[in-house]
């Protein structure tokens, strides 16, 4: 489990988030903003484009400590949140050499007539090819058996949390508070606490 302690002096931890619209995206960029500021750090959040609208493309950028932009440098991202793998793929520059990628195994075919869609299987192969730590996990599967598949976004913090430096910068107990406070907040917490663990499937 990791300590939980400040970010440094003159130091950052930039996130990417990445989805479609429908996915939780903005609240997931809202609960790790409001669970910086509970523990006293500097965040800054940003919708760099698209629209929340179910089926759009939207990405959010948190940074967080002692940052004065709230846009994340190309290939300075520590870590990116995919909610879906097409837009891990398409956003992937942002990450630096060593981050951390923890995403969903779930492609969402764009709603355009005639596109070819790749498989999950070939999205994975690309970004294994690249310099990051890949973390895949079914949170969308665990998410539907929990009985509502928005809850995919608090499962895959969870697993940010346990498995990246994310868990040294803010506590499991901040966002839990954060948790408590959004709409049905036990199945969110549940969801949570499950990404944390690793429960939820087999394998």
């Amino acid at each position: 489990m990791w300590e939980v302690a400040s970010i440094a002096s003159r130091e950052s931890f930039n996130i990417v988030i990445a989805g479609v619209g429908g996915q939780g995206v903005l609240t997931l960029s809202r609960i790790i903003g409001e669970a910086s500021l509970a523990g006293g750090l500097n965040v800054l959040v940003a919708e760099t484009h698209g629209l929340s609208q179910r089926g759009g493309s939207v990405v959010v950028h948190v940074r967080i400590g002692d940052v004065d932009s709230p846009l994340v440098p190309l290939g300075e991202a520590d870590l990116m949140i995919g909610l879906e793998l097409l837009e891990v793929l398409r956003n992937v520059s942002y990450m630096r050499r060593g981050g951390f990628i923890v995403a969903d195994k779930l492609v969402i075919p764009p709603s355009i007539p005639g596109v070819t869609v790749p498989s999950v299987d070939s999205v994975i192969e690309a970004l294994r090819g690249l310099d990051v730590e890949l973390i895949l996990t079914p949170a969308s599967e665990v998410a539907e058996k929990l009985g509502d598949v928005r809850v995919a976004n608090v499962y895959l913090l969870g697993r940010a949390l346990s498995k990246t430096r994310l868990g040294a910068i803010i506590s499991f107990d901040s966002v839990a508070r954060v948790l408590r406070g959004l709409p049905n907040p036990e199945l969110n917490l549940k969801a949570f606490e499950l990404g944390y663990t690793g429960g939820g499937f087999e394998g």
